[in-house]
């Protein structure tokens, strides 16, 4: 998710004008990323992934290579480029978070998330060399003026990279930086996670046999794949679907380490039947005995798509989660992708 701001354009009312050449085209990016580190080194005998759209050790990875281009099995380039909604090494960094943008006098530049999301990490990147002390970075939240980041939480990757580990309890509305360093910047990219529920273990109560030779099985729901359309045949190869006479549907993941997660998206069925989800109930159960499960209850109102940011944040590395039917009369459960933020 890339917005561009060149002379003459006017975002949320307010023209931006450049005084100096701030990065070749005038241009100031932003999105959403992970900035924890990613590793792609290999350790071992591994076999090569061989599944078109994936790489890395079992396949664990998606490309995300600019026009559908294959990336590399090994370590995930892409020789095309990224997918302009993704970017970073092997292409894993991304998001599609809306926002909106207020930028006065070069002084003060704005993001406003659309999705209010826990801020975890952000990255500034300048043009020229300068004291990130220069740029202050503050946030704030539905019930609270603007808090600054601590500086010491400041860790420069490079003279014009800077990385801000600035965790908060609560979802963040929107983000400012400022001061006099301010001039010199190209890019805020804002860490919206990485989803970590991708290929994990899934498991489900029952699955539905509609007499073919398919099976809605419970990796569907983590396999990486969302249909977009409204084609029956589509949903019974990436979507998952409990028993007939299942009286207590549920569906769960369990992650190989404990992950901290911070938000989840769950993608409905389309071509049918989204009246099943409504009302969904999501647990997160912790490592041990010593944190008490987080509930979280879902909307009422039939979505396509269902964003959960739980709040405050969750306080607990998270090693299953938990999805069990609403209170519906047709006692079906089914997901077509559940994605976990961390």
């Amino acid at each position: 998710m890339f917005a561009e701001i060149s002379t003459q354009t006017i975002i949320t009312g307010v023209k931006f004008v450049p005084v100096s050449k701030i990065c070749f085209i005038y241009h100031l990016t932003l999105t959403a990323l992970t900035v924890i580190a990613f590793s792609l080194t290999i350790y071992g005998d591994q076999t090569s992934c061989t599944t078109d759209g994936w790489f890395g050790p079992d396949c664990q990875y998606q490309c995300h290579c600019a026009g559908s281009a294959p990336c590399d099995k090994h370590d995930g380039s892409c020789s095309s480029g990224c997918h302009q909604d993704w970017f970073g090494p092997a292409c894993q960094y991304g998001g599609s978070i809306p926002f909106s943008l207020n930028i006065l006098n070069l002084r003060s530049v704005t993001v406003t998330l659309d999705t209010p999301i826990p801020l975890t990490w952000l990255r500034v990147v300048v043009s020229e060399a300068v004291h990130f002390s220069t740029v202050k970075i503050s946030y704030r939240n539905e019930s609270s003026p603007y808090t600054g980041c601590p500086e010491s939480n400041t860790a420069e990757i490079n003279r014009v990279t800077a990385d801000i580990y600035c965790p908060t309890k609560y979802p963040v509305t929107s983000v400012t930086l400022s001061g006099r360093g301010i001039i010199f910047l190209c890019s805020l990219y804002i860490s919206a996670g990485r989803n970590v529920a991708l290929k994990q273990r899934a498991e489900q109560s029952t699955w539905f046999n509609d007499g073919s030779y398919y099976l809605w099985w419970a990796e569907y729901a983590v396999d990486g794949r969302i249909p977009y359309n409204t084609h029956a045949y589509t949903h019974r190869l990436t979507c998952t679907h409990t028993g007939l006479h299942d009286k207590s549907p549920w569906w769960q993941v369990s992650f190989t380490h404990p992950v901290e997660i911070t938000r989840f998206v769950i993608e409905n069925k389309r071509d049918c039947c989204q009246e099943r989800l409504k009302n969904f109930s999501l647990t997160v159960y912790p490592v041990n005995d010593s944190y008490i499960p987080v509930e979280h209850r879902g909307s009422n109102t039939v979505k396509n798509t269902y964003s959960v940011v739980p709040t405050p944040r969750i306080s607990f590395p998270v090693t299953q989660v938990k999805i069990t039917q609403g209170f519906n009369r047709e006692r079906f459960l089914t997901l077509c992708e559940v994605l976990a933020f961390g």
